[in-house]
């Protein structure tokens, strides 16, 4: 079979963590990647909306995501700590079902991966909410404020970012995103949509990373000129 060349572009904590699995399943980051797509492409042409999953999917998968999910404080902690590898649990007729978020497949159940609905409601002591949220240590922040860890990452990658998608990339890593809010920018957690603040609460203004990056953010309905 002639094999043709792509250049794929990676987060580093995914080109990592898709190194250990390599290196465990004794592959190639490239081996791997044409099977996970071949079995992708197969999935979307046959277009059956029940997929069956392979072990060593499912295996790889589960060395990705283990630790993070064993790791994890409560549900909104779990949330964060999956979303930059790519992944969501969500609720489905009573047990929990991994998606990938940024085409919303369907990998697996958290039992398929060791980590049964119910043996995470015991180890957190609640169900999992409807819509999960940031917490911290003093509890859940409301929107617009932020403790002051969080707030000294976001001021830090707020002035560091050299343009756009640096700045989209860097919030991307901690879980976050940026969304148009009327003329300014709201900072979500990318995993549940929570709105966290504004940028200005960062001491950084819409109309300031505007005139910084020489453009409007892409898909901003205020183009800042």
């Amino acid at each position: 079979m002639e094999l043709e060349s792509v250049t794929l572009k990676l987060p580093r904590e995914l080109l990592s963590g898709a190194q250990r699995v390599a290196t465990a399943r004794e592959v190639t980051i490239g081996h791997m990647v044409r099977q996970l797509l071949k079995r992708e492409v197969e999935r979307q042409l046959a277009s059956k909306d029940i997929i069956t999953v392979s072990e060593g999917l499912i295996s790889a998968v589960q060395t990705l995501l283990a630790r993070d999910i064993a790791d994890a404080s409560d549900w909104d902690d779990m949330a964060e700590q999956l979303r930059p590898h790519g992944y969501v649990f969500k609720l489905h007729e009573g047990g929990l079902v991994l998606y990938k978020i940024s085409c919303g497949t369907r990998i697996c159940t958290g039992s398929e991966l060791g980590f049964s609905y119910a043996s995470l409601v015991e180890r957190f002591g609640v169900q999992m909410p409807s819509q999960a949220v940031a917490k911290t240590g003093n509890g859940v922040m409301p929107a617009g404020r932020l403790d002051p860890t969080r707030h000294e990452l976001l001021s830090t990658h707020f002035a560091a970012a050299r343009n756009w998608p640096d700045l989209i990339h860097r919030l991307a890593i901690e879980g976050m995103e940026l969304r148009p809010l009327g003329a300014g920018l709201g900072i979500h957690i990318a995993a549940t949509g929570r709105h966290l603040c504004n940028s200005g609460t960062v001491g950084v203004r819409y109309q300031t990373l505007v005139n910084r990056f020489g453009a409007a953010l892409p898909g901003h309905p205020i183009d800042g000129s």
